[in-house]
């Protein structure tokens, strides 16, 4: 078996495929560089992350498709190039583009699923503010709540790009840039920090900077801001009850999930070695134990957006999920993809089988999103 091309060579490669188009080019000419956009869709109708998208024959380095499911390549000369679409769980699709492409209609590559999905985790997104986060804090602060309650609807308004531009807006928050460059927040002039909480947990242990938490994925914000106005089940450790708390609460669904270290490019290498297995290439495979259900966006709940996902990533053959790899392989909308990844992660698993023996499997993950109705 041949080697594989080392970055070198490939570079190499690459510039002896220009030399020999210039060779071969009339005298005077200028070989032009025409720009070749499009989409990946899968004919359910969800974008297609991360399809490797290369000219055949050519050996310009492949695109690869993104949140959006959209592609670029620049393909030298005027050609009519060839193009072939490749990821994992789909069928490789070949489409002919004719240069210089026309305004419209834009270049969309349909792909046919080629493994048999497991059946789909289905969220029913409730209706009625009552049912939701929001109204449940709502309702803290109608029955009682002896705090200053924030919410988004009000301080987007003023768009603001720090967390701390929030809360200096509170009645009775102070807040001072450390020399580390560390946002340290007091109530009503305390010397020590509050507790803060984030989606009902505790953060303790650790200094707590809230500008690192993006101001657009906050819902609402609690401050308490003496130990007698907060409530029993944000008091926590009696250690930490002396200076107030702040409660804040993230969008459902939508907290930013990072990129995978290990993605689909990667994944592939992985499948080449023979250091990961697809559903077809086990005995047994890989199983779900359990799954705490996804949280509907809830921008998209209260824009009545249905909608689906499908993600992947790595079971380990210890039935450990590879938290490096748990990336997108189609979504009507990056919320919910999103919002899957997240409920992932606290997700358990059984290793898939081969030759009697535990290995590491590439698993693809349904999910369908039903807003409420009218």
């Amino acid at each position: 078996m041949a080697p594989k091309a080392t970055a070198p060579k490939a570079m190499a490669a690459a510039l002896a495929t220009v030399l020999a188009a210039a060779l071969v080019a009339p005298a005077g000419a200028q070989l032009v560089q025409t720009r070749l956009t499009g989409s990946a869709i899968s004919v359910s109708g969800e974008w297609v992350v991360g399809a490797q998208v290369r000219v055949i024959g050519s050996a310009n380095r492949p695109a690869v498709t993104g949140e959006d499911g959209t592609f670029e390549l620049f393909v030298l000369g005027d050609t009519v190039p060839r193009i072939v679409l490749r990821r994992i769980g789909f069928r490789p699709e070949t489409v002919v583009v004719h240069l210089p492409q026309p305004a419209a209609p834009a270049l969309v590559v349909r792909l046919t699923r080629a493994i048999q999905m497991v059946r789909p985790v289905v969220v029913n997104a409730v209706s009625g503010e009552t049912k939701t986060m929001v109204g449940a804090i709502r309702e803290r602060q109608r029955t009682g709540g002896n705090g200053h309650f924030v919410y988004r609807d009000d301080f987007m308004k003023s768009n603001p790009s720090r967390f701390s531009d929030i809360l200096r807006r509170v009645p009775g928050v102070s807040m001072a840039r450390t020399q580390r460059n560390f946002t340290e927040v007091r109530l009503r002039n305390n010397r020590c920090a509050p507790l803060f909480w984030l989606d009902g947990q505790a953060l303790l242990g650790i200094p707590f900077d809230p500008d690192l938490l993006p101001p657009g994925t906050v819902e609402a914000i609690e401050v308490y801001s003496s130990p007698s106005l907060v409530p029993p089940q944000f008091q926590g450790p009696p250690y930490a009850q002396g200076c107030g708390a702040i409660v804040i609460w993230t969008r459902r669904g939508e907290r930013p999930m990072p990129r995978p270290t290990i993605d689909a490019d990667s994944i592939v290498r992985l499948l080449d070695a023979q250091r990961v297995f697809v559903v077809s290439e086990v005995d047994t495979p890989a199983k779900v134990v359990s799954l705490q259900e996804p949280d509907y966006p809830d921008s998209l709940r209260a824009a009545g957006v249905s909608g689906s996902a499908v993600i992947e990533f790595i079971i380990d053959a210890d039935g450990k999920l590879n938290k490096e790899s748990i990336g997108v392989v189609s979504a009507t909308h990056i919320g919910f993809a999103d919002a899957v990844r997240l409920a992932v992660l606290e997700a358990t698993f059984l290793p898939a089988i081969k030759e009697q023996r535990p290995v590491a499997q590439v698993y693809q993950l349904p999910v369908t999103f039903t807003a409420p109705r009218p």
